[in-house]
């Protein structure tokens, strides 16, 4: 397969569905897809190892395909100009391809990795189709809208199921090869996995005895559905999903190693106190000020391996550090400020020290963004500051936020502290913010970015707001990621000069 790197934004849903903190496609009835469609599919057979196939179907949908464990067939989905999904089978030994676009296909809420296609033991297809919507035109019946609680509790106002069932709702279909016969058996479901069994379908499927709930508030079961008893979910132990069979591939490229600070193959330790963070140097081409990018880490979470396309695509001069936080249940601002500072700082020393920089600039993506923030406000030293995604008003988020359990009547500092809206007039050196309008998130949306703008610039600081239309809160696309770097170089070229 080949793919972009990233999606384009003409490959979206013009209007996606946002259900808690998920993106949903209404026309693939299902999540939206993370990955950019390919460009191109190519496969090769042990009969004829040297001369490959390219299969002759546009707009593949970027999910696994599903094998046929006795036969060389190959199934996967496919989108045509109405946005909606069909599936197309291959047959690999002939190199001929059928398509199925009177069969309309989901994705369902199928989790990264799992196609959502099964082929059964009778040699028909099991795949997703929408479940039936409710006509548009019908008005729902008038109701005002009640609540009632009895604390202390904490109050959400999340959308329930229902709501999740009718975009993302659906039902298996079983689909003949030869003639495209489809049946439909089942109830609507909420199935994020589906697999062939000797008697049936084995479908992992939201249900409310099942384990969990998960970070959306979902609980999942597993269960079988006979075709000759569509009725009947019959539960059963979950299972691994037997996943494409083993195949001869050229070994993946090596990205190349990060470098740091004096040798490639090591990186700085720095002590904390609580454990050490992790500074890295990037490799870059590029000279002027460096951007020190903060990823903020749970005491003995190991940092990722991962660097952020947007910094790899700048070419800036940059740097990883990667900051565990001790974070007890009754922390204090001053053991707070002492890790981050003294972190950074010290961080800063070395990156100067080394020569890696003229100057130094501090930046970091949600929560980094607060911890880039927060060191500005405290650190002379730094040169300005890069946030995205994050949010700055604590007040808004009051019973909690990210390692922080008490409510904002408890620890009313330590949400003060954390609240780069009430010390905007210490960020006194300039701070690029850039948020997604689609971003989701109840504790970041783009009105945080919006008021911490108008706030550094009314107290005489110098900011500079992008806002990144159809991103949500990590930016996806190609454009939006090749816009952020390009904001990147640009801001980082105006501090050399500032």
């Amino acid at each position: 397969m080949t793919s972009p790197a990233h999606p384009p934004i003409a490959e979206r849903h013009p209007s996606p569905v946002h259900w808690r903190t998920l993106v949903l496609d209404p026309a693939l009835a299902g999540a939206v897809p993370g990955r950019a469609r390919p460009l191109r599919i190519e496969f090769f057979t042990t009969g004829r190892p040297d001369d490959g196939w390219e299969l002759p179907v546009a707009d593949v949908l970027p999910i696994p395909l599903a094998w046929h464990p006795h036969r060389p067939l190959v199934a996967g989905l496919a989108v045509g100009d109405d946005h909606h999904a069909h599936p197309w089978i291959a047959d690999l030994a002939a190199r001929t391809v059928r398509p199925y676009p009177q069969t309309r296909a989901a994705t369902g809420l199928t989790e990264p990795g799992v196609p959502p296609l099964a082929w059964c033991e009778d040699g028909r297809l099991a795949l997703l189709t929408p479940a039936p919507r409710r006509n548009p035109a019908e008005q729902a019946a008038w109701r005002p809208a009640v609540f009632e609680a009895t604390g202390p509790a904490f109050v959400g106002f999340e959308p329930g199921q229902d709501e999740l069932v009718r975009t993302a709702g659906t039902r298996l279909v079983l689909l003949a090869p030869q003639d495209g016969a489809a049946e439909t058996v089942g109830p609507t479901l909420l199935v994020r996995s589906l697999a062939a069994s000797p008697d049936g379908v084995v479908l992992g499927h939201v249900h409310p005895a099942g384990t969990g709930p998960d970070e959306h508030g979902l609980c999942w079961a597993t269960s079988r559905l006979d075709p000759a008893d569509p009725g009947r979910l019959v539960p059963v132990a979950p299972s691994p999903v037997p996943g494409p069979p083993a195949q001869a591939q050229r070994p993946p490229a090596q990205a190349p190693r990060p470098s740091a600070l004096g040798d490639p193959s090591t990186v700085h330790a720095i002590p904390t106190g609580f454990g050490d963070a992790r500074l890295t140097l990037l490799p870059h081409a590029g000279s002027g000020p460096l951007l020190l990018w903060i990823r903020a880490l749970r005491r003995g979470e190991p940092p990722s391996d991962g660097i952020p396309q947007f910094l790899a695509a700048a070419a800036h001069p940059s740097a990883l550090l990667d900051l565990p936080l001790h974070w007890p249940d009754d922390a204090r601002p001053a053991l707070l400020n002492s890790q981050i500072t003294t972190t950074v700082s010290t961080a800063v020393g070395l990156l100067t020290t080394d020569g890696a920089g003229t100057s130094v600039a501090v930046g970091g993506h949600s929560f980094g963004a607060t911890l880039a923030l927060h060191a500005l406000a405290r650190l002379p030293e730094l040169a300005g500051a890069v946030a995205h995604s994050g949010c700055y008003n604590r007040t808004s988020t009051p019973t909690g936020f990210h390692y922080e359990r008490r409510s904002l009547w408890t620890a009313p500092e330590v949400y003060q502290t954390f609240s780069a809206l009430h010390f905007a007039d210490r960020l006194d050196r300039p701070v690029l913010l850039v948020h997604g309008t689609d971003d989701i998130n109840p504790a970041t949306t783009p009105e945080q970015a919006v008021e911490l703008y108008r706030a550094v610039v009314a107290t005489g600081g110098t900011a500079r707001l992008v806002l990144l239309p159809q991103e949500g809160h990590t930016f996806q696309s190609r454009e939006a990621l090749a816009a952020v770097a390009e904001e990147h170089r640009a801001w980082l070229e105006k501090l050399e000069t500032s």
